[in-house]
């Protein structure tokens, strides 16, 4: 319970710091404490408050009405209109204070003259009107300028890959693009194209393991010179799978992008081909030719913010699509931020149709989900909204994220990188939730 320790004593009260009308109360309704300028809008000293009973007051018409007996009885914070012996309209606010035994010992009421509410209200709505209309402009800028068709692009490692991709587009240099199947290289690749002076020519994309060894060079340069180098000229070839060639492959790609050509190169890799390298797998003389620019794009489970707008984003397009109007349950979206997603953007798209599918009403819930993907009993937190403090549900959320982090990585400075926080923030997160460093 909370315990109010008063000071009769003392001229160095807390309460005479504030420039605010605050009252304290005993529970039979006497004034004990005042601040300076409590009994302006009363048009009482404040010095004469102290020792009167509200009960009094508010028959005398000074507290019109008294909010001490309503908080007494509902036993929690009271808001009311107030109106006073001037004809002013006040915002007042009473909060219970308890003792050890569950009971309210004090009130503290706090007031504010409705007139400069409602200043305050007009400007705020005319900032927040402001604001929306700046951030619209901003999406609309950053969407017609920065949108990389297929997938999201919103966390810092996404948005440090897209403006090296702006950079890319404007040279005439091979690019490598690696990560995860389904983190959007081709759309990026796509993107690139897109933003570069060769948007008009053909984009050609290549899946490089599907083509046999015995006819791959032939693909490349043609048997009456219409290979993929040819139809790339002046546009890009995308040699995507590029790892997955074999070595004499390798050697036949390496010799056909030596020979004079227009096609603007971009490789396509699930690994780092540098390691690949050095791993013995890829030639060194390929490697040196396509690596001049290198962007890797991480999986979607190490891009928050990529994943929050995908789930919202995917959801719209599903809605349109079928014709519908359904949303998710925040036990849904919740349990969907901490999956592994180990096919990205595909995966991701995949298990919401499913589950929107799934689902018989306009409620899209953790039970519509594929059963691979459904939490067990233990790990639901289950949000329901109501009734439920909002520190109460990010506490929650944040216990969840972080012992699932502290599973998937490492050490808390990696932690730290991922969640966007500092590592001392993890570490003293961590000791709150598991009681270890």
């Amino acid at each position: 319970m909370n315990t109010l320790f008063l000071l009769p004593n003392t001229n160095e009260e807390i309460i005479n710091t504030y420039d605010e009308d605050i009252i304290v109360t005993t529970r039979e309704g006497r004034i004990i404490k005042a601040s300076t300028c409590s009994g302006e809008h009363y048009g009482v000293p404040a010095e004469e408050l102290l020792g009167k009973s509200v009960y009094d007051l508010e028959a005398a018409g000074i507290f019109s009405p008294a909010i001490t007996p309503l908080v007494l009885k509902q036993k929690k914070k009271v808001v009311l209109r107030q109106n006073t012996p001037s004809g002013k309209k006040i915002l007042i606010t009473g909060i219970p204070l308890f003792n050890d035994n569950g009971e309210v010992e004090f009130v503290v009421s706090y007031s504010y003259d409705m007139s400069q509410l409602m200043v305050m209200k007009e400007y705020l709505e005319n900032l927040e009107s402001e604001m929306s209309k700046v951030k619209r402009e901003l999406a609309h800028l950053r969407n017609q300028q920065l949108h990389v068709e297929g997938c999201i692009m919103e966390s810092p490692s996404s948005k440090r890959a897209l403006q090296t991709a702006i950079k890319m587009a404007q040279l005439e240099v091979p690019v490598v693009i690696y990560g995860e199947p389904g983190t959007g290289k081709t759309s990026l690749a796509k993107f690139i194209h897109a933003q570069s002076d060769r948007r008009e020519e053909a984009f050609i994309e290549v899946h490089c393991s599907a083509i046999p060894e015995s006819v791959f060079e032939i693909s490349f340069t043609g048997l009456d010179g219409e290979g993929y180098i040819n139809l790339a000229a002046r546009g890009t070839l995308v040699l995507n799978e590029v790892e997955q060639l074999s070595a004499a492959s390798q050697a036949i790609l390496f010799n056909v992008l030596q020979q004079p050509h227009e096609a603007r190169i971009i490789a396509i890799s699930t690994v780092s081909i540098e390691e690949a390298v050095i791993a013995g797998n890829f030639r060194e003389d390929l490697f040196y030719f396509l690596h001049l620019a290198s962007i890797e794009l991480k999986a979607l489970r190490e891009r928050p913010d990529d994943l929050d707008q995908s789930i919202h984003r995917v959801l719209e397009e599903l809605n349109i699509n079928y014709k519908n109007q359904k949303t998710i349950s925040d036990d849904f979206y919740f349990h969907a931020l901490q999956l592994s997603w180990k096919g990205n953007f595909r995966e991701l798209r995949n298990v919401l149709e499913r589950s929107f599918i799934e689902s018989e009403s306009a409620l899209i819930t953790l039970d519509d989900l594929p059963i691979t993907y459904q939490p067990d009993s233990s790990e639901r937190i289950g949000f329901e909204l109501d009734g439920q403090t909002l520190p109460h549900i990010l506490e929650s959320v944040e216990k969840k994220v972080l012992l699932n982090a502290q599973k998937r990585y490492r050490t808390t400075t990696e932690m730290a990188h991922i969640l966007g926080i500092s590592q001392p923030s993890v570490v003293r997160k961590l000791k709150k939730y598991t009681n270890i460093t």
